[in-house]
């Protein structure tokens, strides 16, 4: 939960070169962090050298959020929690509509707490 809220960053590695042309170093400097986290550990090797272009095309996407990750992280649509940190990462202007997607589907009566209108305000 740390990690979502406050999205750690470790800056020990610059940006691989292949990588600079569309990932800005903060999005680096934090998967260097999600990477200590049990089941990360291979993250950031499977963008490096595993589908550098694939999560490019990923990153680019509008609704990043609704796709799904390339390679074996698209197993991340069965754990959407996990997801939320890759979202958290790679496209943090994205983790706003993510949380609401994640409390729509996952809590009772999630809906609820997302829609808001005049009949939900404190006036």
């Amino acid at each position: 939960m740390n990690f979502l809220i406050f999205c750690p960053q470790k800056k020990d590695n610059p940006v691989p070169v292949t990588l600079k042309k569309w990932m800005p170093e903060n999005v680096w400097f934090s998967i260097q962090k999600l990477i200590e986290i049990e089941m990360f550990e291979q993250f950031a090797q499977h963008i490096e050298f595993g589908a550098a272009k694939r999560f490019e095309d990923w990153y680019n996407e509008l609704t990043p959020e609704s796709e799904k990750l390339p390679l074996d992280w698209k197993k991340l649509e069965s754990m959407p929690f996990e997801k939320l940190l890759v979202i958290r990462c790679l496209r943090p202007d994205r983790i706003t509509t993510a949380l609401s997607n994640f409390i729509a589907k996952t809590l009772p009566f999630g809906q609820s707490f997302v829609d808001c209108d005049s009949t939900s305000n404190s006036k």
